[in-house]
């Protein structure tokens, strides 16, 4: 078998030692230094302008400087304009007033007649006046004994009076419900009407 022949050295290397207890040299490669940032430029602060508020402003607070929107009234709607009106019908009841002619007014209302002017008429213009003048009050009156003419030839009309009223005296002087409102109120009413039908005859006598 053919030995192995060993390389031939030729020349020496300065670089090279068979020493090996010297370092081998090592090629070090040195970090290259990272680039300092530059400063930021410096710019100029800017000025604010201070605004000058009057006294009064500074001292109001944002709730003080509130001021309350005024709202407009409102219309009453019309369902309470409706219920109003059952509220009055409920208090108050339509009643028929009535009152009879005296005889000794009738006479005086003939005389009128041969003048030209009706009886009618002025009975109209007094039970009108009546009516007008006429305030309810909270008692019963009787019915008086003077002498009358048939009911066809008075005056009749219709009145709102308080219908609590009106149930107070028919519950003392009516308990059984046989009278009607109108004889609840005919006492107040007749002299109110004879008065004023008094006061029309004598104004059209002198008149004519």
């Amino acid at each position: 078998m053919p030995r192995k022949k060993k390389t031939a050295i030729h020349g020496t290397d300065a670089a090279y030692t068979s020493d090996f207890s010297q370092p081998l040299p090592t090629n070090k490669i040195e970090p290259t230094p990272a680039p300092r940032p530059e400063p930021a430029p410096i710019t100029p602060e800017k000025v604010v302008p201070k605004t000058t508020k009057p006294k009064d402003a500074q001292a109001a607070s944002p709730i003080e400087k509130a001021k309350p929107v005024a709202t407009r009234a409102r219309k009453p709607t019309v369902d309470k304009q409706v219920r109003t009106a059952k509220l009055d019908t409920l208090e108050k009841r339509e009643i028929a007033l009535a009152a009879a002619v005296k005889i000794e007014q009738n006479d005086r209302l003939l005389t009128l007649e041969a003048k030209g002017i009706s009886a009618k008429d002025a009975i109209t213009i007094a039970g009108r006046r009546a009516v007008e003048q006429f305030v309810p009050k909270p008692e019963f009156v009787e019915k008086t004994d003077d002498e009358r003419m048939p009911m066809r030839q008075g005056y009749k009309s219709t009145k709102r009076v308080p219908a609590a009223m009106l149930d107070a005296l028919r519950d003392k002087h009516d308990p059984l419900r046989l009278s009607s409102d109108s004889a609840m109120m005919r006492g107040q009413f007749e002299p109110l009407f004879w008065s004023c039908l008094d006061a029309v005859i004598k104004e059209l006598n002198n008149k004519f």
